[in-house]
């Protein structure tokens, strides 16, 4: 670290005078390109404090940590943007040949904002959902995500986007696996059309057979629970739905205490997105565990700090900044 101490000068029609950072190319308080790079690389990652202390541990020198903050919200902001520009070209122009089978996923999280407005006590916070787009092909490793804010038509024009860039193409068969949620189901038809299956995430499924287990065996709940699974696995959807028939609730029973209804109910109106066997056939998923993980490591890991709360636009340029890194393409914003 170098420094320099310069004079300030006064003339009879200025004040403040300072040719030293002129003739040095420099100016008072300026970042060099690899500076901000730096900063945004650990405001990123960390809070902001925590990443002014990295940069105290690592290059030896003090930063303010409103210097942190400007500068990674300044390139998250152009990350979004160039993001955004990628999101309006069309996605649907695809190769003839390219990945036989592409695993597309999505899911929404929670995450805590807070209105704009004079930081003077305490404002009210409201969790707002951010959705999570992601896609790879069949024995990749290479996970491709997208999130928004924004409304079920974006989050789905981003599940297009993610998906031609991991291999999408007239070939291709699409494998979309969700927890149920109508949204998901009803866009990966509307996004991918008859290239795409949709399939229930089989742990999310189990949700429900676990639920019901003590009602529809409460001696040996596990072992029925596992049987139902077994059952789903190769294909038996009828008699899962026998069993929980079985041992349905009364009508007058709240659905809230009636576990059995609801899986009954849960895997009636799904009947056409439980081919597990199918899926396992061909060595495709059954459960949601790369949008799960996307939600931890893209998102949560930053958005999701314990007691933080985000201005929504803050919120929105950070998650996209971190979709750019997840998807390597953090240089882009420096070259």
């Amino acid at each position: 670290m170098v420094s320099v101490v310069d004079r300030i000068w006064r003339s009879a029609s200025q004040n403040y005078i300072r040719p030293l950072p002129g003739r040095l190319g420099v100016k008072p308080r300026g970042r060099s390109r690899r500076l901000e790079r730096v900063l945004t690389d650990f405001g990123c990652e960390h809070s902001f404090v925590r990443a002014a202390g990295s940069v105290l541990e690592h290059y030896g020198f003090e930063i303010g940590v409103s210097a942190v903050r400007g500068t990674t919200l300044a390139h998250a902001q152009r990350a979004r943007a160039q993001m955004q520009e990628q999101y309006a070209q069309p996605f649907r122009i695809l190769p003839a040949v390219a990945q036989t089978h592409v695993i597309a996923e999505a899911d929404g999280t929670m995450i805590c904002t807070v209105e704009a407005g004079p930081r003077k006590g305490k404002r009210p916070r409201q969790w707002q959902e951010m959705r999570l787009v992601a896609a790879q092909a069949k024995d990749s490793s290479t996970t491709i995500y997208g999130a928004t804010f924004g409304s079920v038509e974006q989050t789905a024009r981003r599940w297009g986007h993610v998906t031609r860039q991991a291999g999408w193409g007239l070939n291709s068969r699409i494998h979309t696996v969700g927890d149920g949620a109508e949204w998901i189901q009803l866009q990966s038809h509307e996004v991918f059309g008859e290239q795409a299956h949709f399939l229930c995430d089989f742990f999310h499924v189990s949700e429900y057979l676990a639920a019901a287990a003590p009602l529809c065996r409460p001696n040996q709940p596990e072992q029925w629970r596992h049987t139902q699974q077994k059952r789903l696995k190769r294909g038996a959807v009828p008699a899962v739905i026998v069993a929980l028939t079985e041992h349905l609730e009364p009508q007058a029973t709240p659905d809230e205490e009636a576990p059995v209804r609801l899986g009954h109910r849960y895997l009636s109106n799904r009947l056409d997105a439980l081919d597990y066997p199918g899926a396992l056939a061909l060595g495709l998923p059954i459960g949601s565990g790369m949008i799960e993980s996307g939600h931890r490591h893209v998102l949560q890991a930053r958005l999701k700090k314990a007691g933080t709360a985000w201005l929504h636009d803050h919120a929105d340029q950070i998650a996209h900044l971190r979709v750019l890194r997840a998807n390597n393409q953090w240089s882009s914003i420096w070259n």
